[in-house]
């Protein structure tokens, strides 16, 4: 007889965590009739050779984050999962070894998706500067540290980052900020990861739109939403952004006061 998953008081899973299935998983999914249930048999194939707890808050916006959380919990303690340290993971997931690769060329697909979109938005155009939040969660985002939201920033000018920071700090969130190359991979390969990535398309020693097809081609930030900042502000450009996955843009010079807001419209905190 099937059972249900009890929650377990073994393990407390936190959103930067990493799950892969087990031998006894994978052989639980093999069974015709297995001792889990149907939902918790579900959820284990999801979990597949790889996954972090904030992929499947994506992948499952209807479960609470506590019941998930519970279920993980119970499969680790059952042993059908098991949490890989980041050590572990590190050969995949070290984001230099991004840098070596081809950067994917947006689909015509995706081109003409960003086409429509930004056609779908032009009519709220401010004076100055255009904020345009794109993609907004249907609910909050849990921060990944399990406390404040970390924001990383990554901008060309230091002394403008230095501004935002400081804006977001005296807001309760955590920043993080990188302007050049190796700054920028050890701040992506931190742990935990940032809740949302504000950048700038114009680097010393980065192309942004290369960089920004990179974040959403590794698997810790596939979902993690990223503002583009950028004074490139014709058509082409912000069609490239949001073809490369930008969540959405805000057009310089913009007031520290408008990345706050556009952080929180992103992070569903209003």
């Amino acid at each position: 007889m099937r059972r249900s998953i009890r929650a377990s008081p073994a393990r407390h899973t936190q959103m930067s965590d990493i799950y892969s299935q087990t031998a006894k998983g994978k052989a639980e999914l093999a069974a015709k009739s297995g001792k889990l249930s149907s939902s918790f048999k579900t959820l284990l194939g999801m979990i597949g050779a790889r996954v972090t707890v904030i992929e499947l808050t994506v992948k499952l916006p209807q479960v609470p984050e506590v019941k998930l959380r519970a279920a993980l919990d119970q499969l680790a303690a059952e042993g059908y999962i098991e949490a890989q340290s980041p050590m572990a993971a590190d050969n995949d997931l070290d984001f230099t070894r991004y840098f070596s690769r081809p950067v994917k060329e947006p689909t015509v697909q995706q081109k003409r998706q960003a086409e429509a979109t930004l056609a779908g938005i032009r009519a709220s155009k401010k004076p100055g500067y255009h904020v345009n939040i794109i993609n907004r969660p249907a609910k909050r985002i849990e921060p990944c540290s399990g406390d404040k939201h970390t924001v990383l920033i990554i901008d060309g000018d230091e002394a403008n980052a230095l501004v935002l920071a400081r804006a977001l700090l005296l807001a309760k969130f955590d920043t993080r900020a990188a302007t050049h190359r190796n700054e920028i991979i050890a701040e992506l390969n931190k742990q935990p990861p940032p809740d949302a990535i504000a950048m700038d398309v114009v680097l010393p020693d980065v192309i942004g739109l290369e960089l920004l097809g990179r974040i959403r081609e590794h698997p810790t930030f596939k979902s993690v939403p990223v503002i583009v900042m950028t004074a490139k502000v014709t058509h082409d450009d912000v069609v490239a952004a949001l073809a490369y996955g930008a969540s959405g843009y805000m057009t310089k010079p913009f007031k520290p006061e408008a990345l706050l807001d556009s952080v929180r419209a992103v992070l569903g905190l209003g």
